[in-house]
């Protein structure tokens, strides 16, 4: 028997693999989710990998598809991808796919039990006999700790504020990131006439203001509007940023993914994708010889390429942080150079798409 504790969008998609793969699962989840609000503004850019991955597993959430991206930052020129570069998916609609789906293999689904780690997993206190027990319950998993795998978390310094707006239908397939001083924002599209805003910003950064409408026009400006005029749908919601990465993904009988394992800077979408590619490594090692070499097996595969992902991440925001002089004209000839190489342009593009993500 796998026991999964935690039900979201890696969690499910997990059980989906390994109901799939023919073993017994059951999957715990605090609360049913309910549909996902109009004006919903938690989404997650799935990298083409990552939609290949769900699509054989039979997850079919409402996707808005991009084939134009444009990267763009002071006194650089245009960065554009083209092609199948990914979708863009509401978070709560693909837990809720991926849970219906659990759901159509087998997978029992218990809400809102009582859940811990103590040597074994218990179920409102009664031991819980299990094969693999598997954290998926996110940034705060508290199966992780009683576990005693160590996470090392840092605070990044920044604020993230999301924000659903009306956006021209041309521009529905265009995800765009503009580098400011203060921080990067992004607008991505998820729906034909809708997009969502993620901007970060240094705590240090005066605050934006609490109308939407304000901050929607503050995005239009800062996106010099190539995007036309933006126009928010319902309220902003702001969190803190921080990245972290557990120093063992699992112990005899327990493993860590997604959140659970590593946290990593929204700024290039990759955490939900990094979070998928673990749950389809830890089936595929499971399915090929169960027990705690497949754990192994399963950790050895993921670390590097999570790590290495997290340390770009913060490479990143810390090059575009950098106001000096010096550091901006380097930066530009940075970019410039990326945007000039059809080469370069190439394996950013394969990096961003999941090609070197250490999925199978």
């Amino acid at each position: 028997m796998i026991h999964i504790v935690g039900g979201g969008m890696v969690g499910a998609s997990l059980a989906c693999a390994m109901a799939k793969n023919g073993a017994a699962v059951t999957m715990f989840e605090r609360a049913e989710p309910g549909p996902p609000a109009a004006t919903d503004a938690r989404v997650s850019a799935l990298n083409p990998s990552s939609l290949a991955w769900l699509g054989s597993l039979g997850i079919q959430p409402p996707l808005q598809s991009f084939s134009d991206m444009l990267v763009f930052g002071p006194q650089c020129d245009d960065l554009r991808f083209n092609g199948a570069l990914g979708a863009l998916v509401v978070n709560q609609a693909l837990q809720q796919a991926a849970l219906a789906r659990a759901r159509a293999l087998g997978v029992r689904v218990r809400i809102g039990a009582d859940v811990s780690f103590n040597d074994g997993l218990r179920v409102d206190g009664q031991a819980e006999p299990s094969d693999l027990v598997v954290a998926a319950d996110g940034a705060h998993s508290s199966i992780r700790s009683q576990a005693e795998l160590d996470l090392v978390r840092r605070d990044l310094g920044q604020n993230a504020t999301y924000l659903r707006v009306a956006i021209d239908p041309a521009f529905s397939a265009t995800a765009a990131q503009v580098f400011l001083a203060t921080g990067p924002l992004a607008c991505l599209p998820v729906a034909p006439d809708q997009a969502v805003l993620v901007w970060s910003r240094d705590y240090h950064a005066q605050d934006l203001p609490a109308d939407p409408a304000a901050i929607a026009g503050l995005a239009s400006a800062a996106f010099e509007h190539r995007l036309g005029a933006l126009r928010a749908l319902g309220e902003a919601t702001t969190v803190a940023l921080f990245d972290g990465h557990a120093r063992r993904y699992w112990r005899s009988g327990l493993a860590l993914v997604g959140d659970a394992a590593h946290q990593i800077h929204p700024l290039a979408g990759q955490g939900v994708n990094l979070g998928l590619a673990d749950a389809q490594v830890l089936a595929q090692q499971w399915q090929q010889k169960p027990g705690d070499g497949a754990l192994s097996a399963y950790a050895r595969a993921r670390f590097w390429p999570n790590e290495s992902t997290r340390l770009a991440m913060r490479g990143l925001k810390a090059v575009f942080g950098l106001t000096a002089t010096p550091a901006v004209v380097a930066r530009a000839w940075g970019l410039n150079t990326v945007a000039h190489s059809e080469k370069l342009r190439r394996l950013s593009q394969n990096f961003a798409s999941g090609r070197f993500s250490g999925s199978a």
